[in-house]
């Protein structure tokens, strides 16, 4: 069951791109470059790992809006970071990129009538879905690795 309101979702989504740039503002691009302190991915990883998945977000709304009952497929992104190679990526032209996708999505989402947040997908993992449940988990996969790039950071 979703945690947050339909409106909660497209405030704390749209809201998402401006916290997260707060948080890299004025960072050098060596910060954004080291690895966490724990060996895992840093800032230099996490943006384009987000990126990814802001496109992958985008066609699974477009199919639980325009088709009936999607099939929304798992993806493996374990090895992204090395198949994409993350770190040979622009942090900065990243998460322009992906501030760009996060728009498109929410301005997908303004203003939608409430009984499209109830249609119905079916994800490979997780089964029947609403857009309201996807949408949900992107806020908490947002919020994950915001506190994953602060602690990168601190």
């Amino acid at each position: 069951m979703p945690t947050r309101s339909p409106d909660e979702i497209v405030a704390e989504l749209g809201a998402f791109t401006s916290e997260l740039g707060r948080v890299l503002e004025h960072r050098s691009q060596d910060a954004l470059m080291r690895p966490a302190r724990d060996g895992g991915w840093g800032v230099v990883e996490i943006l384009p790992h987000l990126r990814d998945w802001e496109e992958i977000y985008l066609d699974r709304v477009a199919a639980i809006i325009e088709e009936e009952r999607p099939h929304l497929p798992a993806y493996d992104d374990e090895l992204w970071a090395i198949e994409r190679d993350y770190r040979g990526q622009d942090p900065k032209r990243t998460f322009e990129h992906f501030r760009q996708l996060r728009g498109e999505l929410v301005e997908r989402l303004e203003g939608l009538p409430p009984d499209v947040w109830h249609r119905p997908a079916v994800h490979e993992i997780h089964g029947e879905i609403t857009l309201q449940w996807l949408l949900d988990q992107v806020c908490d996969h947002d919020q994950e690795h915001l506190d994953q790039i602060r602690d990168a950071l601190a």
